[in-house]
């Protein structure tokens, strides 16, 4: 499997880069503006802190406003933009002639997701640390990104799934980013409540544990579920996709 996930990379790496750069500056746009955002608001986020101060203590909240643009952010926008190659690549028959070629569809879909998840993780702690508002470890960062990052398969399975064309996919941008952001609501909802959006909304588990660890106090039992309910989102979504394109395992 390791074999053709890197066969993978060598042969279809170059024409993924040229099916993004072919949608033009709008897709490369998607990927990168988060380690930007992270520069803006690094340089913004004072000025903010002291139009508000009679209010608010805003820095008390840097933690929260991290997680929301940037751990949880960057998982959807990324998942969007491979959910729209596979569509695209659905639409022309390459899904289904994949399975006749050499490389099984499954070493596609894994070479595919990982590099998402990869560079999900990179781009995500590069963010971070370019905002510098709040001190966290690179491991407590890493941690973080890593467990966002499994928001990037259940995008793209729902893309692969039930976007039927380009158009509705991209239509589907505005409500993909609002459940990325949603969970930032069950930060202020009874604790019962917040496990119980959780289900839905996975990303709550990144987005608090890099909370906590903004706050000097990570919680770290908060793994366990932050794997095992995206985990098991992943598995139906994949079986969904199985049928969906009759795949040849």
């Amino acid at each position: 499997m390791n074999h053709h996930i890197f066969r993978a990379v060598r042969v279809l790496g170059p024409n993924d880069i040229r099916l993004i750069w072919r949608d033009g500056f709008f897709l490369t746009f998607i990927i990168f503006i988060l380690p930007v955002m992270g520069l803006v608001l690094r340089l913004i986020m004072p000025e903010v802190r002291e139009l508000v101060s009679e209010w608010v203590e805003l820095e008390d909240y840097y933690g929260l406003i991290l997680a929301s643009a940037l751990v949880a952010g960057e998982p959807v926008l990324l998942g969007f933009v491979i959910g729209i190659l596979f569509v695209e690549e659905r639409d022309e028959g390459t899904l289904l002639a994949l399975q006749a070629s050499p490389l099984s569809l499954r070493s596609f879909l894994a070479y595919r997701i990982l590099s998402a998840m990869i560079l999900n993780v990179v781009l995500t702690a590069i963010g971070i640390k370019f905002a510098g508002l709040v001190s966290v470890s690179w491991l407590e960062i890493l941690v973080a990104a890593s467990l966002a990052s499994l928001g990037v398969p259940i995008t793209v399975f729902v893309y692969a799934i039930y976007m039927r064309n380009k158009v509705q996919a991209l239509i589907m941008l505005k409500p993909v980013q609002a459940w990325g952001a949603l969970p930032v609501l069950l930060f202020f909802v009874p604790t019962p409540w917040q496990w119980i959006g959780s289900i839905l909304m996975p990303l709550y588990y990144p987005m608090r544990f890099f909370t906590s660890a903004a706050n000097g106090n990570a919680e770290w039992l908060l793994l366990l579920p932050g794997l095992l309910i995206p985990g098991l989102a992943i598995l139906w979504l994949f079986r969904r996709f199985e049928r969906s394109v009759g795949m040849i395992t």
